[in-house]
């Protein structure tokens, strides 16, 4: 029994530590109920390190103030967007309608045909027209929202933009060391390349892919062209995957609407436009330095949809961009070393 007790260890925990564990906690806590926040300023940041080219292009080109060369990229990529949707809403929304109307509802007609009303229905449409209410003051107020979101990252991203070369110097708030400034430096500067890279390099493919879908549908008459190409623009944020997905509704498309033979031009107009996206886009929109691989890529957004629902998988491989950007930065040497 003495040997027993001669035996047993006592764990001495420092007071520092239970005083920095709960801190660190109490930090955590705070960083998730903040995150909302956190979000916007990182897609103000995403917005500022993809005009930010641009932006230094006024400036040293053409001799802009810098406020000036901000406000004229704003205006430039406003106007972009405003041409593009003038091009793709009409031809769209046209098609959509012809799409559900394609269709066969006949129990619908069937309701309709057979549709007797009664005093007994006034409060069954009391209460639908309430929820009807809800439901419009629920969309105006996410409308409202969405728009004064939106409003708000611009202006993040703006004041971004105006402070870009002072950024690494927020880092003197802990420390003032020189190299540790210099550090940071290259790490705003690094960030800005790869992701701003990044996110420019998918715009682009977005685009190119939408439009040679769009054009290449049309051409071979195939129904819903707007749409398809559409979905082959958006899909575009899954590489090798989504190219795959979006050929399959236009097949299956032009396969009951023009037979086998259309759905297997279809089909070989999609392996070359991915074949072209794989060996001519890629290597020159997404260079060596600011590429993904497809597979990190795939398993960022399925966690950052699990995490997150729509949002994290939006903001899935600019997360991991900026992950492997500190790590590369900061940790690498030391780890290696």
């Amino acid at each position: 029994m003495l040997k027993l007790f001669k035996n047993e260890k006592h764990i001495l925990i420092s007071p520092s530590i239970v005083i920095f564990t709960t801190f660190f906690l109490l930090f955590l806590y705070f960083i998730y109920q903040i995150s909302n926040i956190l979000t916007l300023f990182f897609l103000g940041f995403i917005i500022m390190v993809a005009l930010q080219p641009f932006v230094h292009r006024l400036e040293t080109k053409l001799r802009f103030p810098r406020i000036l060369a901000i406000i004229t990229t704003y205006i430039l990529v406003f106007l972009s967007i405003v041409g593009i949707l003038t091009f793709i809403i009409p031809p769209l929304v046209s098609q959509l309608i012809q799409f559900v109307k394609t269709f066969n509802l006949p129990w619908l007609q069937n309701g309709i045909n057979n549709f007797n009303f009664s005093l007994g229905d006034v409060g069954t449409i009391v209460q639908q027209l309430g929820q009807s209410v809800n439901t419009i003051y629920g969309v105006v107020t996410s409308t409202f929202s969405g728009v004064f979101t939106f409003l708000i990252v611009l202006v993040i991203s703006l004041y971004l933009m105006l402070d870009r070369k002072n950024l690494h110097l927020r880092i003197s708030w802990f420390t003032r060391n020189h190299k540790h400034l210099k550090t940071a430096e290259e790490f705003v500067d690094s960030l800005e390349h790869q992701l701003g890279g990044w996110v420019r390099g998918q715009l682009i493919l977005m685009v190119t892919i939408g439009v040679v879908t769009y054009v290449g549908l049309t051409l071979l008459s195939v129904p819903y062209a707007a749409p398809l190409a559409l979905l082959a623009a958006s899909l575009e944020i899954l590489p090798n995957l989504g190219p795959t997905l979006a050929a399959i509704p236009s097949i299956i498309i032009a396969y009951f609407v023009a037979g086998p033979v259309m759905g297997l031009v279809v089909l070989v107009f999609y392996t070359l436009v991915q074949q072209l996206e794989n060996n001519f886009l890629v290597p020159k929109i997404m260079k060596d330095n600011v590429d993904v691989s497809p597979l990190i890529s795939i398993m960022s957004i399925l966690i950052g949809l699990k995490l997150a629902g729509i949002m994290g998988a939006l903001l899935a491989i600019p997360v991991y961009i900026v992950i492997r950007s500190i790590y590369s930065t900061w940790f690498k040497d030391l780890i290696l070393s």
